[in-house]
């Protein structure tokens, strides 16, 4: 079940609409998701912080009442567009004990031990649900790459701006050990080209997404052709640090993706690092920053009004 809705969701995102993700030069499917035309100007936006292995939240979200209906109802009549910022593997804080248990099993050779089994029943029945939906509302639910979106555990020196996942233990090369075992190399990398085939950047009528605040700025083409660009793009849209990025890059990007006359009232979305209590702001308040690993919340973005964090940022958990 899993390879066909790999092999169906990749399928989805490498023949995307040029209406809302524009074609790099080499035919294929751009880093960019461009909701910036009044056709798409009606339509709330739901952006979803990282997931981390959170079925719950996913579900929780798509039964969350918005405007008298359902999310799922809302996608399934095109009343609303979804936008998560990356990050569906790795339960990280939430998981801590069982990585480290894991890890201690995994070193003696017991790749496939019932701690890691655990944690990518997590991982993989989030990811069947996100192909799920991506397959069902392609033009209507949208994922970012985020940094954890590196399932061969690669090294940004590819073109793809990867970096080697740990934190507790080794948790990339673990999961990747873990789906060699299980299954077979097939799977694992059609998780990977699934992962190669996702855009990084969102821009909407009033708001920008990324996984990371952007270390740099850079051009509206140059995010189009992000696998021709070097890995530097991908990672500075996916890796940032806090206190990392260069000063003014979110204003620029407003200037690059938005009409002038938006750049005025928008917001920039990112998710990649917690923040404590409900959101962060960086880059002089330009940027809102809203992972927080214990809350299920998400921003609604409306076009006929400026974002406010305080009121705009709803838990959909119960």
């Amino acid at each position: 079940m899993l390879l066909s809705l790999l092999e169906a969701g990749i399928s989805v995102l490498e023949s995307e609409s040029s209406d809302y993700r524009p074609v790099a030069d080499d035919g294929k499917s751009g880093g960019l998701l461009d909701f910036t035309d009044s056709a798409f100007h009606s339509r709330p936006v739901i952006i979803v912080p990282d997931l981390h292995g959170r079925g719950n939240f996913l579900l929780d979200l798509l039964d969350y009442n918005l405007s008298g209906k359902s999310i799922l109802e809302l996608l399934e009549s095109g009343e609303v567009l979804v936008c998560c910022v990356g990050d569906i593997f790795h339960s990280e804080n939430r998981g801590r004990q069982r990585w480290k248990e894991a890890f201690l099993q995994s070193n003696g050779g017991n790749y496939v031990n019932e701690p890691m089994t655990e944690e990518m029943k997590e991982n993989l029945s989030l990811l069947e649900m996100i192909l799920s939906l991506k397959s069902a509302f392609a033009s209507h639910f949208h994922i970012l790459k985020g940094n954890h979106e590196n399932v061969l555990n690669e090294d940004h020196r590819t073109k793809y701006g990867n970096v080697p996942f740990r934190k507790f233990c080794d948790e990339g090369n673990m999961v990747a050990e873990f789906l060699q075992h299980k299954y077979d190399d097939l799977i694992l990398h059609e998780i990977s080209f699934f992962e190669k085939s996702l855009p990084v950047c969102a821009a909407f009528k009033n708001c920008v997404v990324s996984h990371a605040e952007p270390a740099d700025f850079f051009t509206r083409n140059e995010i189009i052709n992000y696998h021709e660009n070097g890995s530097m793009l991908t990672f500075a849209l996916t890796w940032t640090a806090n206190d990392a990025a260069k000063s003014g890059t979110v204003e620029h990007m407003f200037k690059e993706l938005l009409s002038e006359k938006e750049c005025k009232h928008a917001v920039y979305l990112s998710g990649h690092r917690p923040v404590l209590g409900k959101y962060a702001l960086r880059q002089n308040g330009q940027l809102v920053q809203i992972h927080t690993p214990d809350l299920e919340q998400i921003a609604i973005i409306r076009t006929e009004k400026q974002f406010n964090p305080e009121s705009d940022i709803i838990e959909v958990g119960r």
